[in-house]
């Protein structure tokens, strides 16, 4: 349930920089270098479990590709930092992508230091409209590390049954925003299969409002809401 938790937890953040201005990109997101976005995390008894924070580290347009890298910094609930790094997306004709290697947190990726990695990915797309009812595409990415040849771990995670729900406002401690209301199934295959649900709020110039978690079974895990954005 841990690694799970913390590809869910990728997710609901990254998601709070998808469909950035870029050109012919729809503005889901503050768009200038240097912008920050805070996010709190609770459990389903509404219990602070954690904080992250997102700086807009470099903007780059070469040619009609935009390119971003983010900055993201994750606290525990007493401010502990657990860890950083760097996230990236891109916008091109219209279709803003985001890299499926963002769902995969810093703790996993050190476990391969060492090891032979292949990686297999189709990136998360966004189109520039968003329309009620409209059905998105799914986005995967699979690891394979091994040790002197031999089969160490097999990862596989996969982003499916996303959609375009409704237009619904959000209000949290950041203010009340006009969203777009949005679904999707998360499926991790390790040893094991672990499947969650999640639905998102995101709003245009602002990202992410809030997100929250499920179990297969529909029951509440946990969710994020935002807290400033600066």
């Amino acid at each position: 349930m841990k690694a799970l938790f913390k590809i869910s937890a990728s997710l609901i953040i990254v998601m709070g920089w998808m469909q950035l201005v870029a050109q012919d990109c729809d503005p889901y997101y503050v768009s200038s270098q240097g912008a920050v976005r805070e996010m709190a995390s609770y459990d389903k008894k509404d219990k602070l479990t954690g904080t992250t924070i997102q700086t807009v580290k470099e903007i780059k347009t070469i040619g009609a590709k935009t390119d971003w890298t983010i900055g993201s910094v994750s606290k525990d609930a007493k401010g502990k930092e657990l860890s950083s790094g760097d996230l990236h997306m891109s916008c091109e004709n219209g279709i803003f992508k985001m890299d499926m290697k963002n769902f995969i947190d810093e703790e996993t990726m050190k476990s391969f230091e060492g090891m032979e990695v292949t990686m297999d990915a189709t990136d998360l797309d966004y189109p520039a409209v968003l329309t009620p009812g409209q059905t998105l595409k799914d986005g995967h990415i699979t690891i394979k590390a091994t040790s002197q040849g031999i089969p160490v771990m097999n990862m596989v995670v996969k982003i499916y049954d996303r959609k375009v729900e409704a237009i619904e406002d959000m209000t949290t401690p950041a203010g009340t925003f006009s969203c777009y209301k949005l679904s999707s199934t998360i499926e991790t295959k390790t040893m094991f299969t672990i499947i969650a649900k999640t639905t998102d709020w995101i709003s245009k110039n602002v990202g992410t409002v809030r997100s929250e978690t499920f179990d297969k079974n529909g029951n509440p895990t946990g969710y994020m809401v935002l807290t400033a954005v600066k």
